[in-house]
């Protein structure tokens, strides 16, 4: 297997850094390209999507995964994140992927947990991946998100203090403008959504929409059992890991 640290300024002009892990061997591999969640990074929860990654490799599947733009090591401040600007880096890192010799551009894959997940629902209609892979997709974030940030600022709180990370009102207020159910349509490839059994933050009614959105019948909606939000635990880890590459091997 071969990593590579990689970097190019998106459409902004900040620079985006990066990790892609690929497959022994040469020529054009099918590649997933990996979402984090909010307040995350491209390593994921506790490295999970290091091992899903490596995993991947192991399958014969590339694997890109970027901080977004204010985020991890990427350019940027925190609170000048919009979900906006979550979607132009996606649209962004998509189009650097397809002009990478090790891609093969009609086995591309956008995948995403939580916030990730969202982000990759809302852009897959436009980006149409040869597969979409929903890990708890977070929607849950933009249930009264306008409304929370009203009633803040009305308390006189103008910022969200996230354990040290400075949080922009002008994120809600931008995300309140989406709608995750109605934007995720139109997309047509094969689907695959996977939550935990134990997931505090995305619930099964939210899963169970996303998947009726979809009219490809290569579509699954897979449980993890005992699973958290982070697919904490061997098992759980091992076996979401599990499910992804067998989606992606079928691509």
């Amino acid at each position: 297997m071969k990593t590579l640290q990689i970097e190019f300024a998106n459409r902004q002009g900040l620079v985006l850094r990066g990790i892609v892990t690929l497959p022994d061997g040469e020529g054009a591999f099918p590649v997933v390209i990996n979402l984090h969640g909010f307040t995350g990074t491209k390593e994921g929860h506790k490295g999970l999507h290091i091992t899903m990654a490596r995993k991947l490799a192991e399958e014969g599947i590339g694997c890109i995964r970027f901080d977004f733009s204010n985020n991890g090591e990427s350019d940027g401040e925190f609170e000048n994140m919009t979900f906006t600007s979550l979607i132009q880096d996606t649209e962004d890192i998509w189009n650097w992927a397809k002009e990478q010799p090790y891609v093969d551009c009609d086995r591309m894959i956008l995948s995403g947990h939580s916030m990730g997940g969202f982000v990759a629902a809302t852009s897959a209609p436009r980006l149409h991946p040869a597969g979409l892979i929903l890990m708890c997709p977070g929607k849950q974030m933009w249930d009264g998100c306008g409304e929370r940030s009203r009633a803040m600022e009305q308390h006189g709180i103008l910022f969200g203090d996230i354990e040290g990370l400075k949080f922009s009102h002008a994120f809600n207020y931008d995300l309140e403008k989406y709608n995750p159910f109605e934007d995720a349509k139109g997309y047509e490839g094969p689907v695959l959504i996977v939550r935990g059994t134990k997931d505090e933050l995305v619930d099964e009614e939210t899963c169970e929409t996303y998947l009726s959105l979809y009219q490809n019948p290569n579509k699954h909606l897979v449980h993890v059992e005992n699973a958290n939000h982070n697919f904490s635990g061997i098992p759980c880890r091992t076996e979401l890991t599990k499910q992804v590459c067998l989606f992606a091997k079928e691509i």
